[in-house]
Formats: C-alpha cells, sequence, structure tokens
C-alpha cells in the first residue's frame, strides 16, 4: 500500500433503503451485497476507487437490516464497519458517504450517546432529514396509490417487489405487516420539520392537517432535528447533496379515513407535486439541516454519479 493512500481518511459509505440485501432480509440472497440496488451503487463505488480508495483498504461499505428502526441501524451495522475501517486503516477517523436512509442511519450514530469522535466528514445525498410523503402512504396504508403517483421511478419498483414478498410471506392484514416487519418506515415519513403535509378536502374546503394532532408522527427524526447542533460541537464537517429537476410529491391530498387502522390522518387521493425534488425526497427535505449546501439536476439515483466533483473536492481527492 503506498504512502499516498494509506494517508487517505477512509471512507464508510451507507447506502439507502433497498441498497443493502443478504440472506436476514430475503433467503436465497447470499451474503452482505447491494441486492436490488446494484445497478445504481456498484458504478458509484468505482468512482470512489476511481479516486484512489480500494475496497477492503481504504473504502468500506455500512449494509444494514434497513427494514429495522434507523437508531438499531446504527448501532448493530454502522458501527461496527467502522471499527472495522479504524482497525484495518490504523486510523482514528473516517469519512461517512451517505444516500438517502444511510444520511439518517449515520446521523443516528453521530448524534447519538455511544458517539466515539471517529467522523470527521459527513456528506450526505438524496438524505430525507425533515422526511418524505411518501412514506407515510406506505405506513399508513401499506401502498402508494396509483392516483397519488401514476408514474412509477425506480425506488418505487424496489418498494413494490418488497411488499409483494412481504405479503406472500405474511398473509394478514397489509397495513400491520407492514407495521410490524417493516418499522423503519415509521422513521421515514415528515417530520415537523418538514412541516404540515396532508391536505385533508372535507365538506368541499381544503386544509392542511395539523402535524402536532397528526397519529402518525416521526418522533425519531424529531428528536435528531431538535439536537441538531450536536453535529458541530463535536466537529463533523456536514455536506449535503439535494437532487432537482423530478416531479416529486410536496403535499399528499387526502379524505378522511373510514378505517380506524388504515390511513389513520387521511387516505391519500392525490398530490401536489413540485419539481424542486429528486422524484423522491424534497431538496427543502435535504437541506433541513445546517452545513454546506448544493444542488444538482438529478434523479434519486443518479444523484450519487452527478455528485462526484462535489465529492472530489469535499475530500481533495
Amino acid at each position: 500500500m503506498d504512502t499516498y493512500l494509506q494517508e487517505k481518511v477512509p471512507i464508510v459509505f451507507v447506502p439507502g433503503l433497498f441498497g443493502s440485501m443478504s440472506n436476514q432480509i430475503i433467503p436465497g440472497t447470499g451474503n452482505w451485497n447491494f441486492g436490488f440496488a446494484r445497478i445504481a451503487y456498484e458504478p458509484f463505488i468505482r468512482i470512489l476507487e476511481q479516486m484512489g480508495y480500494r475496497r477492503g483498504e481504504q473504502l468500506f461499505i455500512a449494509f444494514y437490516d434497513w427494514r429495522q428502526p434507523i437508531a438499531y441501524c446504527a448501532e448493530q451495522y454502522l458501527i461496527p464497519t467502522i471499527e472495522w475501517a479504524k482497525q484495518i486503516t490504523g486510523s482514528s477517523r473516517v469519512n461517512l458517504i451517505c444516500h438517502s436512509m444511510g444520511g439518517l442511519v449515520s446521523r443516528a450514530y453521530v448524534q447519538g450517546d455511544n458517539y466515539k469522535w471517529d467522523v470527521d466528514q459527513l456528506l450526505m445525498m438524496a438524505t430525507p432529514n425533515a422526511g418524505s410523503p411518501v412514506s407515510y402512504c406506505y405506513w399508513a396504508g401499506g401502498k402508494l396509490p396509483r392516483t397519488v403517483s401514476p408514474k412509477k421511478n425506480v425506488v418505487e419498483l424496489y418498494m413494490n417487489v418488497y411488499l409483494a414478498y412481504l405479503e406472500r410471506r405474511l398473509p394478514r392484514d397489509k397495513v400491520e405487516a407492514v407495521q410490524k416487519h417493516f418499522p423503519s418506515l415509521l422513521d421515514l415519513v415528515p417530520g415537523e420539520a418538514y412541516g404540515d403535509y396532508l391536505l385533508e378536502k372535507r365538506n368541499g374546503i381544503e386544509a392542511f392537517v395539523p402535524y402536532s394532532s397528526m397519529v402518525v408522527q416521526n418522533q425519531f427524526l424529531d428528536h435528531l432535528n431538535s439536537r441538531m447542533e450536536v453535529i458541530w460541537e463535536r466537529n463533523i464537517e456536514v455536506t449535503l447533496i439535494a437532487g432537482i429537476g423530478q416531479q416529486t410529491i410536496q403535499y399528499l391530498q387526502t379524505v378522511p379515513s373510514v378505517s380506524p387502522k388504515r390511513w389513520v390522518d387521511g387516505r391519500p387521493i392525490s398530490a401536489v407535486n413540485s419539481n424542486v425534488g429528486d422524484g423522491n425526497v424534497m431538496a427543502t427535505s435535504v437541506l433541513a439541516m445546517i452545513g454546506e449546501k448544493y444542488v444538482v439536476q438529478a434523479t434519486h439515483l443518479d444523484i450519487l454519479y452527478k455528485s462526484e466533483a462535489i465529492i472530489r473536492y469535499k475530500l481533495q481527492a
């Protein structure tokens, strides 16, 4: 190993939702790998390798069970990967490069009580720091209605494949199955920082449902965002990269639910869209914390390679 590479702060890459797969999640899928999302993540890993980071030497991947609560993923998967990276390289610190949900897993660690003062930079691409309305649909109703999002994207296809698998394996009420076996979805719904996002139509009048009155609240994100200052107290440099130019759900238009268990805060019938997002996450959600902020024309997945110049600059690679 040459001296130049030894001096590099090692990278731990934390993929997003559906970016980790193993027998632990779906039997027969083998040891930890990128699973459904390899088509997006393997080219990104090659970009990092072209910057001089060799996988297993200066570049490590924090695979995790994305079905589980995000704080659990940080404790059980990210922390051991950081320890492994430090042990292999002899470095006392790492840089965390994260995509989507991976950024929240990383925040759960660096803002948590078990932080070991071992992160230099936190670079987050397309991370829903204030949450995403689409997740309300899956958590509260077990699906994304076609009237809400008639145009499918890759992330939604991944979601549908997994939910179909879950439904076949656990033939029960779909919402009950999702909430029991996919609890991380609650950590991805909009939090208080997002603002009111359900537009309810009642008696011909449309008005926002106040977040404070909702049953479905994101206590995980609300806690993280209420103590954001700890990141800077811990001397961690934060970079936020958001994608724009893609039609993205900003608000959900709803009607009152008739079920006590399904769509408890309102049944989505349509959406108000904005192209100030990447197709999955609004830019305002990604940028809902203090840090060095960048905006690129990109979808939720191609933001990975469209962020190359920014990452090179931040890593001085």
